[in-house]
């Protein structure tokens, strides 16, 4: 699956539990509908099935830490329309 941002920026893609950049690099993974990079910690979250965003009040949330595993091979989409903000939440942001 696919992911934007809840700007419309492309994220990247989901492979079993991992989210990987547009490069193919991995950022972090699933726990349900809640990202974590692979020391544990809240980055974000699916809203509306493909939109990633995030919610202030869980940046101190943690899960256990997880084995970061190789790239994979990037994929390119289009840029979606953004959505308006919602309160509490900020656009999810990765350095690429």
């Amino acid at each position: 699956m696919n992911y934007w941002s809840w700007s419309g920026k492309y994220i990247g893609q989901k492979y079993n539990e991992h989210l990987y950049s547009c490069k193919g690099k991995p950022l972090g993974y699933f726990y349900e509908s809640e990202v974590y990079d692979f020391n544990g910690k809240y980055i974000g979250e699916t809203l509306d099935n493909n939109r990633l965003i995030v919610d202030r009040n869980k940046r101190g949330k943690k899960k256990s830490s997880k084995i970061k595993p190789c790239n994979i091979a990037g994929t390119s989409y289009a840029d979606y329309v953004g959505y308006v903000m919602r309160v509490g939440y900020e656009d999810f942001e990765i350095n690429f």
